[in-house]
């Protein structure tokens, strides 16, 4: 009776973690005011399903004289969404310590089942304004030279310019499957991580919802509810980005194809600079915060060396899984006659290994450095507030 018990408050965490992983997209795309573009719930559907490892591919078809197809698919994890299916997963399979793997492994099967019927959701089409836009592959209507030097007749016509553009949209099923085992997989071994040796994660919580906090409240006073709804949706991956190349970690840009000269010049910020004293203000905040839910025995040097070797693991592990997951890539083709022809191929990357490691030499580092101002600051405390009670006691 027990373990069944434990079976559907698996299920139900899964049920509960898809729920709110669906809210969070709902809130970002509808402060994006995504719904005047295609149709709201297959877009929701999309971002939840980008949110697990999933991919999005596209086609737009022109009527005209010639059969021609723009074909592409991006992929990008929206790890706002990523994030908060992950505490709500974690959290209530941690409510009861016993019998985890029992409630991982019903959570595994109702979240995959989950994902099949959100992609299966995850398709429609969006209407792309156009106003005289031009296309790759076709300049602006008067003449001239296209993108990249190409001619002016594109897969749309001469000069390129078109009016609103349907563009339909998917998400295949076995990369989506792959992805979301992956990623539940993950919150469990880090549930049994957790239990098996009594991480406190409370703190670690609160921080994130502050800084959470923060950056929502700064993105409305900066640009307002669109602005929200973007920060709501990729905020740990903005976070991800400035701690890695404030840690030193290099981003990188390739491109491949006849297009591939739009992004020439095309950069990512350069590592260090003044992104390194935001990473090293964030990661000796979180030191202290690691300082301060520790074991108080031992010396102060036995102290800081373990509390630098806890921060170590929170910084660097989550930054190793965050290179992996924080990619971003663009395809764009053209198909006719039952042929295909590659366009552009785009990503952007770090190295996980260089995040991994930058990662737990800056969180070791500022987990020792916080351990000693905590004890500093407790020994100040305890001899100087008795004094203070005594001189104002006369």
């Amino acid at each position: 009776m027990a373990a069944w018990r434990d079976v559907l408050r698996g299920a139900a965490a899964a049920v509960a973690a898809l729920a709110g992983m669906a809210a969070v997209a709902t809130a970002g795309l509808a402060l994006l005011d995504a719904g005047r573009i295609g149709g709201f719930g297959g877009l929701t559907a999309a971002v939840v399903a980008l949110a697990v490892g999933g991919s999005a591919e596209f086609d737009a078809v022109r009527a005209g004289d010639l059969p021609l197809v723009v074909r592409g698919g991006v992929g990008v994890v929206p790890l706002g969404v990523t994030l908060v299916g992950t505490v709500v997963l974690g959290w209530l399979l941690l409510r009861h310590r016993d019998r985890l793997l029992v409630r991982g492994a019903a959570a595994a099967v109702t979240f995959l089942a989950g994902v099949v019927a959100v992609v299966a959701a995850a398709r429609g089409a969006v209407t792309l304004p156009g106003g005289g836009a031009a296309l790759p592959g076709g300049a602006a209507a008067g003449g001239g030279s296209g993108v990249c030097g190409l001619p002016e007749v594109g897969p749309f016509g001469r000069g390129g310019s078109v009016g609103a553009l349907d563009v339909g949209f998917s998400v295949p099923l076995w990369p989506t499957l792959a992805g979301a085992v992956a990623w539940v997989c993950a919150v469990v071994g880090l549930c049994w991580l957790v239990v098996r040796f009594r991480i406190a994660v409370r703190g670690a919580l609160w921080v994130v919802g502050g800084l959470s906090a923060v950056c929502l409240l700064a993105a409305w006073a900066a640009g307002g509810a669109m602005a929200v709804g973007g920060v709501l949706l990729v905020l740990p991956l903005v976070v991800f980005g400035v701690l890695s190349l404030g840690l030193g970690v290099p981003w990188a840009v390739r491109s491949d194809g006849p297009l591939s000269c739009v992004l020439d010049g095309v950069a990512p910020p350069a590592p260090g600079g003044s992104l390194t004293w935001v990473a090293s203000a964030v990661l000796l905040v979180l030191g202290i915060v690691v300082a301060l839910a520790g074991a108080r025995d031992g010396g102060p040097l036995r102290r800081a060396a373990r509390d630098g070797a806890v921060t170590s693991a929170v910084v660097g592990v989550p930054l190793g899984v965050l290179a992996l997951r924080a990619g971003v890539s663009v395809e764009l083709g053209v198909g006719a006659f039952g042929f295909s022809f590659p366009l552009l191929e785009a990503w952007a990357a770090t190295n996980p290994l260089a995040a991994l490691g930058m990662g737990c030499a800056g969180g070791a580092a500022a987990g020792f450095a916080g351990s000693l101002l905590v004890r500093g600051a407790l020994r100040w405390a305890s001899v100087s507030w008795p004094a203070w009670r005594n001189r104002s006691g006369r």
